[in-house]
């Protein structure tokens, strides 16, 4: 079976490249670890909703309200009950016309639910808004672009917000799916297929993560970009090296951001503070997974860590998951759990980092993050199978989902996610002054215009008294440096005499002293004033 890359064919002609026609593997998948289990999650139930085959998807269910919301790439939409499978409604929008004479609806967005409303986007280039009681279709919207994360409801879900492959952000308005605004970075270069999703921050803000590298936080009544944060800044001789997606869903806690980008590691960003916090290497472009004391990272390579997020130390570190093409985490009660592309599930132990599940759940593959809802772990795999599993004997998950979803709930309340100084009109352009404002500024420019000058016209000014004092002092040194010469000029060979005797050094003597005590004018001998300043002024 074709296996999804984020780089399609990039990274398997990259390495036809780099490494010829090597029979070695490197980038083999480890074997899956054999070990004795020491417990089995709970099948619950199990339901088809539809697969993406061997397509790259983010599609993944959604939760709301004791439902789950699910889809397939060929365009079925499905309500199930989450605590016991029994589907509610099926809308196929493959009939819809807009999908005629293409391979199918190609639906890739991921699900949201929200306020009696469900959301799926598609690489056709449309959104689409069922009603979440019946599936009726409310409408559709034509993005102009690919849509491969899950669309995004304001807190008054009165707009979406939906994230395309450019690097857009579109703004729909809920009643009619009208336009309101695009903002967002259109892409360039190379860039990772997946993308993270928005997020929504109350009816304020929206945050998105770029393949620039960036985080922009965007007003949601405008559009304007209010604040960008720089998490990986690009470098590298290629193009592939230079890659450096914000592809995770960033997380938002508080005042503080937790993101991490395929090439500038894992960053926490206080926004009370404006500025990082925390910056540590662990580069990919999955979404992290946090509890109260922990936030655990799948790094591309297969390495799963986790992280005390009281000081940032390591905790513990899992690599025998090399290229396993392990999904995002979650935490799930007291384990962090990840899928692979054979289908298993592995239940890490969030304290010690032992692997003490291995759950073979579905051949085809599980490429998404695991959903936890209610208690429950909600799994979808490549085929379109939907399964729902439990193992919670202490009720640890349910008691960390709940305080985790008040804490998204009540993450950015109070705190001024914008750049300090920035109004709604984005970081590009301030907001409306009065002329009495703009003539301030005005001469504010001004007088620093003015002061640059006068610097300008007193650096020239030292300049070129500078250059008039070294020309003195090399003049007079030179006068003193042909005097010495001059005096010196009976010493040493002499031209046709050889070597002075220490007899005729003995005869000349007198001489010497008499010269020594009547020096030869003009020169002078420096004081040690000059050679001070010989010193000082030149390095010597």
């Amino acid at each position: 079976m074709l296996k999804p890359f984020k780089f399609a064919l990039i990274l398997p002609l990259s390495a036809a490249l780099v490494f010829g026609c090597s029979s070695e593997d490197l980038y083999a998948p480890a074997e899956v670890p054999e070990i004795e289990n020491s417990f089995e999650p709970e099948k619950l139930w199990s339901d088809s909703v539809g697969g993406v085959g061997d397509f790259y998807s983010e599609l993944s269910p959604a939760f709301d309200a004791g439902t789950i919301y699910a889809a397939g790439r060929d365009g079925d939409v499905y309500a199930v009950r989450s605590d016991d499978g029994d589907r509610i409604w099926h809308t196929d929008l493959s009939d819809e016309e807009e999908n005629d004479g293409r391979r199918s609806t190609r639906l890739s967005g991921g699900v949201s639910a929200y306020a009696g409303k469900v959301a799926v986007g598609s690489e056709n280039g449309y959104v689409y808004l069922l009603n979440a009681i019946d599936g009726t279709l409310l409408w559709k919207a034509y993005i102009g672009a690919e849509v491969v994360s899950k669309p995004a409801f304001s807190s008054s879900a009165d707009k979406i917000f939906v994230y395309d492959s450019l690097g857009r952000l579109t703004a729909c308005s809920i009643a009619d799916g009208s336009v309101l605004w695009v903002s967002g970075e259109t892409a360039s270069g190379l860039r990772l297929r997946s993308q993270g999703d928005p997020i929504a921050v109350g009816d304020e803000y929206v945050i998105i993560g770029q393949s620039s590298g960036r985080i922009s936080v965007i007003a949601q009544s405008t559009g304007a970009i209010v604040n960008q944060i720089t998490v990986s800044e690009s470098s590298g001789a290629s193009a592939l090296e230079r890659i450096r997606d914000v592809a995770g869903t960033p997380l938002l806690l508080g005042s503080t951001l937790y993101t991490t980008s395929y090439s500038g590691g894992y960053a926490a960003y206080d926004f009370a503070q404006q500025r990082f916090v925390t910056r540590l290497g662990y580069s990919t472009s999955k979404t992290p997974a946090l509890d109260d004391t922990s936030l655990v990272i799948v790094e591309d390579n297969g390495t799963v860590v986790c992280i005390n997020r009281a000081d940032n130390s390591e905790r513990w570190t899992v690599n025998n998951l090399y290229y396993r093409e392990l999904s995002a985490p979650v935490i799930y009660g007291n384990y962090a759990v990840v899928g692979d592309f054979e289908g298993y599930l592995y239940f890490i132990n969030l304290q010690t980092g032992a692997l003490e599940c291995v759950y073979s759940l579905d051949g085809s593959g599980i490429y998404s993050a695991p959903l936890q809802a209610d208690g429950n772990l909600y799994i979808q795999s490549r085929d379109g199978d939907l399964y729902c599993l439990n193992y919670d004997p202490a009720g640890t998950a349910r008691a960390k989902e709940l305080a985790l979803n008040q804490a998204e709930a009540y993450a950015g309340v109070g705190v001024n996610l914008a750049r300090p100084g920035v109004g709604s009109t984005g970081i590009y352009a301030p907001d409306a002054v009065t002329y009495e404002e703009l003539m301030t500024r005005r001469q504010t420019v001004l007088r620093m215009a003015a002061q640059a000058e006068a610097q300008q016209r007193a650096a020239a000014a030292q300049r070129r008294a500078y250059e008039q004092r070294r020309a003195e002092y090399e003049a007079r040194m030179k006068a003193i440096e042909e005097a010495e010469r001059e005096r010196l000029s009976g010493f040493g060979v002499m031209a046709g005499a050889g070597v002075k005797s220490d007899s005729a050094e003995s005869e000349a003597a007198p001489a010497q002293s008499q010269s020594a005590e009547t020096p030869a004018a003009p020169a002078q001998a420096p004081t040690e004033e000059e050679y001070s300043e010989k010193a000082s002024g030149f390095g010597l």
